[in-house]
């Protein structure tokens, strides 16, 4: 099916990030490297695609017992972030943007399903992005 047979369908379109491997650092194993959220639409009759990808910041690891988190920052600044924790069985993600939680997602140990969902939060208001055109 063409990309643009798909947007028409409602086809969604999912990011599954990588693991987050440093040498010497397994602990860091159970984090992405980074997490995309991807928004489809129409601007001016063109398709468009807004993208924000939120990368680690290593400061803000935190391991307590089972417990490990981390926070993630929009690439394209501004105040969007990310808290991703695991204890150890499940993942708990929260999206925050302009102060305010943008949503939420929680998970297994399904690694695959927990980022599809986390994922499916789409863009929000106020939150800082690339656009780019896609194929009409």
């Amino acid at each position: 099916m063409a990309f643009e047979e798909s947007l028409k369908k409602g086809v969604l379109f999912g990011f599954i990030p990588h693991n987050l491997e440093i040498a010497g650092r397994p602990e860091l194993s159970v984090f992405p490297f980074n997490v995309m959220f991807a928004q489809y639409g129409t601007k001016e009759g063109k398709n468009v695609m807004g993208s924000a990808v939120y990368e680690p910041d290593w400061a803000t690891f935190k391991r307590e017992g089972t417990e490990s988190s981390m926070t993630y920052r929009n690439s394209y600044g501004g105040d969007g972030y990310l808290v991703i924790t695991h204890d150890g069985k499940s993942y708990h993600g929260e999206k925050y943007v302009g102060g305010k939680s943008a949503g939420s997602a929680d998970g297994g140990l399904d690694w695959k399903m927990f980022f599809v969902h986390f994922t499916a939060l789409g863009l929000a208001n106020g939150e800082r992005c690339k656009f780019e055109d896609m194929p009409n």
